[in-house]
């Protein structure tokens, strides 16, 4: 009996335990994306976040364990609850009220962090602190245990500086766009797992050195980049203003504040289709409405994530700070005077675009890889482009 309410005990407090963790990471996440947006997105911004976190632990831990209780681990270890809990609140705090930065009207322009300078200084740190220490007779175990962090530290600046690049440079590919609308708060959601294609990893080669080979959870660009730049046309989209370094995934076009709605029309326009998934945002009324007068709502197509490891995704997004979205939301969210009328939930994996009169057309349901979603929106196009009567 002894061991079996022992056993209970050892769960129920681990079961707490991964709450807690699981509550304060939730709470970190939510506190970020807040901080980013309200415009503070550089890399000092995450830097701030961590030193914080560090120092309210470290703090936490050095109060119970020499100013409180020394003898007592209970102690220690209800100190760093409270010490990271207050660190977590001040940070609330702080986020709430700093005020948000002005949105820029002008030109993009290329972030001033020399990422490349910064990555190419981590890589040679490490062997010029092994080289001084051999010079000095002493072990070069601190240069050995910097290899590892520096390299990851590499790595990450010099995928900065490649995305930094893209900024401002002419789209490679001539095709017609495919366009991903969504809301700028729910970008990196994840909508279901992938594992990432040969090209991928020779592209941003920082995956197959941080990342082992195997199917990772991913934003709805990230998941279906490869197969419609394969198969589909130029992934394409609006960029978030307030973005410090355009995400991997799709092409990104940063227009400014007040041209930014000229600039969408003639995207929609000029695109082969329009592709999202369902969700929430403020403009996504003003967008339909645009997408609806041009006539471009039998190239707009809504997917649905895959049922499978639906679960994980789930809870994985509400770590990240987004709350659940479905297709409720975006019924509720579009209302019915916008020319459309949604039906009832398609269920997992589906693909549904609409008819002339602005019905609701389930393409596909249960629909598993990215592949099988193209597959429906290519033969669906064709379809459409048969019964259109060619311009006079």
């Amino acid at each position: 009996m002894t061991v079996v309410l022992a056993l209970l005990a050892a769960a129920t407090a681990l079961a707490a335990g991964m709450a807690l963790v699981y509550s304060a990471i939730a709470t970190f996440m939510r506190v970020w994306r807040r901080a980013q947006s309200k415009g503070y997105t550089g890399p000092f911004t995450p830097a701030v976040f961590l030193t914080a976190i560090f120092t309210g632990l470290l703090g936490s831990a050095f109060l119970g364990a020499v100013l409180i209780r020394p003898a007592r681990d209970v102690i220690v270890g209800l100190s760093m609850v409270l010490g990271i809990a207050a660190t977590l609140a001040g940070l609330a705090l702080t986020v709430h009220l700093i005020p948000a930065r002005t949105i820029r009207s002008g030109s993009r322009q290329r972030p001033r962090t020399p990422f490349r300078a910064l990555g190419n200084l981590a890589a040679t740190i490490p062997p010029l602190v092994m080289a001084a220490l051999l010079l000095n007779g002493k072990p070069a175990t601190v240069g050995i245990q910097l290899l590892l962090p520096m390299a990851m530290l590499s790595v990450l600046c010099h995928s900065a500086a490649r995305r930094a690049d893209r900024i401002g440079a002419p789209p490679a590919d001539p095709r017609p766009a495919v366009v991903w609308i969504r809301g700028f708060g729910n970008e990196r959601r994840l909508f279901a797992f992938r594992q990432r294609t040969k090209g991928e990893t020779q592209t941003r080669p920082e995956l197959t050195k941080l990342f082992p080979r195997r199917p990772d959870p991913m934003p709805f660009d990230d998941y279906f980049a490869p197969t419609i730049t394969n198969q589909l046309g130029r992934g394409y989209g609006l960029g978030n203003p307030r973005d410090y370094l355009p995400p991997d995934g799709i092409d990104r076009h940063y227009a400014t504040d007040d041209s930014w709605r000229h600039q969408f029309a003639d995207l929609v326009a000029d695109s082969r289709c329009v592709v999202m998934a369902p969700g929430d945002w403020p403009e996504l009324r003003y967008e339909f409405g645009v997408i609806r007068n041009l006539g471009a709502h039998r190239r707009l197509f809504i997917f649905t994530p895959p049922a499978t490891k639906a679960r994980q995704i789930r809870r994985a997004n509400l770590l990240k700070g987004f709350r659940h979205e479905n297709w409720d939301d975006l019924a509720t969210a579009l209302g019915d005077d916008c020319g459309y009328q949604l039906g009832p939930d398609p269920g997992p994996g589906a693909v549904v675009t609409f008819e002339e009169d602005g019905h609701a057309v389930v393409l596909l349901r249960g629909a598993e890889e990215p592949s099988d979603y193209v597959a429906v929106v290519l033969r669906h196009l064709a379809d459409v482009e048969r019964q259109t009567p060619p311009e006079q």
